[in-house]
């Protein structure tokens, strides 16, 4: 096998294509042409879902999708493609300028510290929106990004995943709002168990709210709620995080999903299939209230209003749907709110989340309503395979770029 690339996935999202693996048919095409890619550069994306970005000659080449570095054959993979990409263009990739991501321990930023060189870290979620902003050659357009994913470390040192920026890439991209922050008991552990996500999530709820999970309305497994619970009590391998996803997967666990994920975005998944299905059942979408003060959405009461709606006899499905329609409101009400204050001329949507279908309709239906201008990732993944186009164009244009 000369070059090792996957079959591409894409489907139409409100009228719009959506690539989920950008890969056989896509790649290496250029995704991008702009004098501010002239000189030479290689972006070395994130962790999962990994792509390289080779700027050069005044284009960016997005590589194939390339795996989970962290698998052997993956990085194996990453490392021939960045070698076989840089070499089809006569580029040196230990002379070139080099992006990663802001995590230390990621695959593509210890290869980036072994290629020596001048090196660039790039916030994972500025790289997100950075992405929807490349594609659309808006090198100044203001613009307020909203990323929502799992996981990328913040700026601050803490697990982020639910960010609003302001700016753009030729003035940078600054965090001004985000989820108020909840526990992460386990770290990586909870990211793969929604059971053990939703109780750092619960605990903003105080501590009547362990007796209401262990119902039969709910019925949280009591023997994991411990053990999680005691992790944040001692403070054990126990962050804090701003991650839509794992909200998504606190949700989940909420509605009956108890096991352990066997692959990744599974809980909610099937969070929104059963959305789809309620919706198509004409089940109530009334949205749960998640209020947004200007700096932070509150998800303590939405979370108690799951709960009384979980109580009451509410069906998995409903839950389901209010809380997508929930989200929707929240994006759109923190546009709105914002909007004055920061005077940008879009709304840009990136991050794994927003390859749920059903959001990104509910959401942009909302700000078509309120006459706000929106984009979104077209040509590249909306999830981590697009991050490397996203460092490519911030370091492209920082001093030296």
């Amino acid at each position: 096998i000369a070059r090792r690339v996957d079959d591409s996935v894409a489907q139409v999202v409100a009228g719009r294509p959506a690539v989920a693996r950008r890969a056989r048919g896509y790649a290496p095409a250029p995704v991008v042409r702009s004098a501010r890619f002239d000189a030479p550069l290689l972006a070395l994306g994130a962790e999962l879902k990994s792509s390289i970005t080779l700027a050069v000659g005044g284009a960016a080449y997005v590589s194939q999708h390339l795996g989970d570095l962290s698998e052997y054959e993956s990085f194996v993979a990453f490392q021939e493609t960045v070698h076989d990409l840089c070499a089809m263009y006569r580029v040196d990739p230990r002379s070139v300028r080099l992006v990663h991501d802001l995590h230390p321990a990621y695959p593509s930023t210890r290869f980036a510290e072994q290629l020596g060189g001048e090196r660039v870290a790039v916030q994972h979620h500025a790289a997100h929106v950075a992405s929807v902003l490349a594609e659309q050659g808006a090198w100044d357009t203001r613009v307020l990004g909203i990323a929502f994913d799992g996981a990328g470390l913040g700026d601050d040192g803490a697990v982020w995943g639910g960010e609003v920026f302001v700016g753009s890439l030729v003035a940078g991209l600054r965090r001004v709002a985000h989820l108020r922050p909840a526990y992460l008991p386990g770290g990586d552990a909870a990211a793969r168990t929604p059971v053990q996500a939703a109780v750092g999530w619960l605990a903003a709820l105080g501590d009547g709210v362990w007796e209401r999970v262990a119902a039969p309305s709910i019925a949280l497994p009591t023997a994991r709620v411990r053990v999680a619970r005691r992790l944040i009590e001692q403070g054990l391998n126990t962050f804090t995080t701003t991650s839509v996803g794992r909200l998504f997967d606190t949700v989940a666990a909420l509605t009956g999903f108890h096991r352990s994920m066997t692959f990744e975005g599974q809980a909610a998944i099937g969070l929104e299939a059963a959305a789809l299905e309620a919706r198509t059942a004409g089940a109530d979408a009334t949205p749960y209230p998640w209020p947004f003060d200007g700096r932070a959405w509150d998800h303590a009461p939405l979370l108690d209003a799951v709960l009384r709606d979980l109580e009451r006899g509410g069906s998995r499905g409903e839950v389901a749907l209010r809380f997508h329609e929930t989200l929707a409101q929240g994006v759109a009400d923190a546009a709105h709110s914002l909007r004055a204050e920061h005077a940008f001329e879009r709304v840009v949507l990136s991050g794994g989340v927003f390859q749920n279908a059903l959001l990104v309709e509910r959401t942009e239906s909302r700000l078509d309503n309120m006459d706000i201008q929106h984009w979104r990732n077209t040509l590249v993944p909306t999830n981590d395979g697009g991050i490397s186009l996203g460092q490519a164009a911030l370091a492209a244009c920082m001093p030296g770029g």
